[in-house]
């Protein structure tokens, strides 16, 4: 055995010990020791596997000084080592593949034990295997791979491949014939771009560059290729310039070319409905801002053919555009402005004018309220959009996350709200408009609804509490069993709307009395927010186990023989402590006062969950008959049309023009109520004309605020 000083001698210039003896070096030696061995291109291979037999065994404690006192500061060096290990030229291929297992996520060690000069096809594979943003993103590090190290038979098979991402790879670096035709001919335009960036492929790229229906494929085709394309630089490769740029585009999923980008803002209206999907997704605002001017500018002068007798030309681009559109999420990495939340909410105001020049199926709305319909349009029509990719993309927050895209995409292509909730299964989070969606759908069984309610996404920090962020679940849509675990399960991620909060709070006796013990401290409306937080602060008392039983049935407590505010009275609705009889006397006589009618229907419509219809009908009596000359009775007639029947929109615009007739003037709680009813069911409000010009300023204001909060509010404190 050496001395500690006799190793620490040797080690600082292996290259001149035997391999031997480096060997008695690894085993023996210290962190400092390991270190220069890993670091030494001439150390042989034997020793570099006891030094990963020594890191497999010891694990963060290798190289720990035997000798050091138990407390003595050690900084570990195991992924030091594994970094050292995984580019030295003599390590094993074992040695690699097993450094590579421990590090499968980082892109350095996939790419560095792809780029090795004996790269194991276990590491080039997961190097191919690695994904890009999108199909139009360029893989950087895929021509860093040797072509000589993938077995022909192996190309043979990727080329083949149900993986767009190992065809691709095999088009980019192939140098056979035979590969290059048959991958030109691939139906992914990622292959083919690849294969236009491929210098052995002269006369592919020649073929592609006149007449690939992808307007990027042709512009890669038609342009030069660097000098380096293709070429290996000798000495480690690890430490060139290419490695590094590689690595970069590994760990932002791949590069949006110049070339790219240019393609697709050229084509304007002439690109193919799957290239302008991506492209409304991935481009920069300002390219993407552009490239829709030139799709609107296309979609404005083919309506104009139309009209005067010309032939209806293709719309691929517009419904393409609006598709990805609606898939644009805020930027991992945004270039223009660092802020990726911001530049979502700027490219919303940007999109609006062009939209509105193009033609739509919602003439009537104007502003993001156009611009939703568009999109919704997009998503049921586009068939390159995935049900897959949809459960993607608004997960991340995507304009078309909300359920006024989400639900009016859903009405016209009925089984989506099914495909998109197969694909989000074991997604971490998914958007409160899906489970919203899904609990509608009948088709959706209850296990399914309450699993997604469990992974309901977080909402964006506003100034206060909106509507527009609440998970709004119709407690008359599924049994209350199951809407009381969908809502406890939810509500520890996200507020739920009064009406289904309410209604699992009367469930339980404790849970009414925890609300009555906070609602002294409670002002304005009654929001999701307050109810969610008295559940969230009780949150290990009020679980479905251990429910404390009360009775359904309502009567009048003594505490509700005062006069109560509004959000006072639909608490005691929803919980059964005041009847409706006794409600509907107290407001016909003027013993009791709505300020805007709001509150109370979420109590009302958690009192006909939980006790019937008919119990709730004086309510629904009372409001029918004073809607022409009261506000809030109007915004209480309107809310609770799902216990009467549907408000249809001659009703609705009837209503306001003799409200608004009545009182010189229609307050903004109608707004908000009739805004509350587009979320419900969005495209509600498009058949609503009121005559009288207060009427219509009222039903575009509602419009407005329904659709405050799409891709973002400017002025959240303003807007809210």
């Amino acid at each position: 055995m050496l001395d500690r000083a006799t190793i620490e001698r040797l080690s600082q210039s292996p290259e001149k010990n035997a391999p031997m003896l480096n060997v008695a070096l690894a085993e023996e030696g210290h962190a400092k020791v390991l270190l220069a061995l890993a670091r030494c291109s001439a150390v042989g291979p034997e020793a570099l596997d006891v030094i990963g037999s020594r890191i497999e065994a010891a694990g963060k404690d290798v190289g720990r000084d035997p000798e050091a006192r138990p407390d003595e500061p050690f900084e570990p060096i195991a992924d030091e080592l594994d970094r050292l290990l995984v580019t030295q030229p003599n390590a094993p291929e074992d040695l690699r593949d097993a450094i590579l297992g421990r590090h499968a996520n980082d892109p350095f060690f996939v790419l560095a034990a792809a780029c090795h000069p004996r790269a194991t096809i276990a590491a080039i594979e997961r190097a191919a295997d690695w994904p890009a943003r999108s199909p139009v993103h360029d893989r950087l590090w895929i021509a860093l791979l040797d072509p000589g190290l993938v077995p022909p038979l192996t190309a043979e098979e990727w080329a083949q491949d149900p993986s767009e991402h190992r065809r691709e790879a095999v088009a980019r670096i192939t140098r056979e014939t035979s590969l290059i035709e048959a991958l030109a001919r691939d139906p992914s335009r990622r292959v083919r771009r690849a294969i236009a960036s491929n210098r052995s492929a002269a006369s592919a790229r020649a073929a592609l560059a006149k007449s690939d229906p992808a307007a990027e494929v042709r512009a890669r085709a038609s342009g030069s290729l660097s000098a380096h394309e293709g070429v290996h630089e000798g000495g480690n490769i690890v430490e060139t310039a290419r490695f590094a740029a590689a690595l970069r585009a590994m760990r932002s999923l791949g590069v949006l070319a110049p070339d790219v980008r240019q393609a697709f803002v050229s084509a304007g209206h002439d690109l193919d409905e799957e290239g302008a999907a991506v492209a409304a997704r991935v481009l920069p605002r300002t390219e993407a801002a552009q490239l829709l001017e030139r799709v609107a500018e296309g979609g404005a002068a083919a309506s104009a053919r139309e009209a005067s007798g010309g032939q209806r030309p293709s719309a691929s681009a517009a419904r393409g555009f609006a598709a990805g559109l609606a898939l644009r999420a805020p930027a991992i990495d945004d270039e223009e402005t660092g802020d990726p939340e911001a530049e979502l909410v700027a490219f919303v105001y940007d999109a609006i004018k062009p939209v509105g020049r193009l033609p739509s199926s919602a003439p009537s709305l104007t502003g993001k309220a156009r611009l939703a319909a568009w999109m919704a349009d997009g998503l049921a029509e586009s068939a390159h959009v995935a049900a897959a990719a949809i459960a993607e993309h608004t997960a991340r927050g995507s304009l078309g996350a909300g359920g006024l895209v989400l639900a009016r995409a859903a009405a016209k292509r009925p089984d989506l709200v099914r495909e998109i909730t197969k694909a989000a299964k074991g997604m971490d989070a998914v958007p409160a408009a899906l489970i919203e969606l899904a609990w509608a759908d009948e088709g959706v069984p209850d296990g399914a609804v309450i699993d997604l309610a469990g992974r309901v996404q977080k909402p964006k920090k506003r100034a206060e509490d909106l509507p527009d962020d609440e998970l709004d679940l119709d407690p008359m849509s599924r049994p209350l069993e199951v809407l009381e675990r969908a809502v406890l399960s939810a509500s520890l991620r996200a507020n739920v709307a009064p009406r289904a909060a309410l209604t699992v709070i009367a469930l339980d006796a404790r849970r009414v009395r925890y609300v009555l013990g906070a609602m002294p401290s409670w002002k304005g409306r009654l929001t999701g927010g307050k109810l969610a937080r008295v559940v969230r602060q009780n949150a290990g008392a009020l679980t479905v186990a251990q429910a404390e039983a009360r009775t359904r049935a309502s009567k009048v407590e003594g505490w509700t023989e005062r006069l109560l505010s509004e959000l006072e009275l639909a608490i005691a609705v929803a919980v059964g402590h005041v009847t409706a009889t006794e409600v509907a006397h107290r407001l016909t006589i003027g013993r009791q006062h709505l300020e805007d009618g709001l509150s109370l229907a979420s109590g009302v419509h958690a009192r006909a969950a939980v006790e019937g219809v008919k119990k709730v009908q004086p309510i629904l009596d009372w409001a029918t008959k004073n809607r022409a000359s009261d506000a809030a009775s109007l915004s209480l007639w309107l809310l609770l049309e799902q216990l009467d029947r549907e408000r249809s929109p001659s009703l609705i615009a009837s209503a306001i023009d003799n409200l608004a007739t009545a009182k010189g003037g229609v307050p903004p709680s109608v707004c908000d109520a009739l805004s509350a009813l587009e979320h419900r069911r969005p495209g509600k409000l498009e058949g609503v004309f009121p005559q009288s010009p207060r009427g219509r300023a009222t039903l575009a204001s509602a419009i407005a605020r329904a659709y405050r909060t799409l891709g973002g509010l400017r002025d959240e404190r303003l807007d809210g």
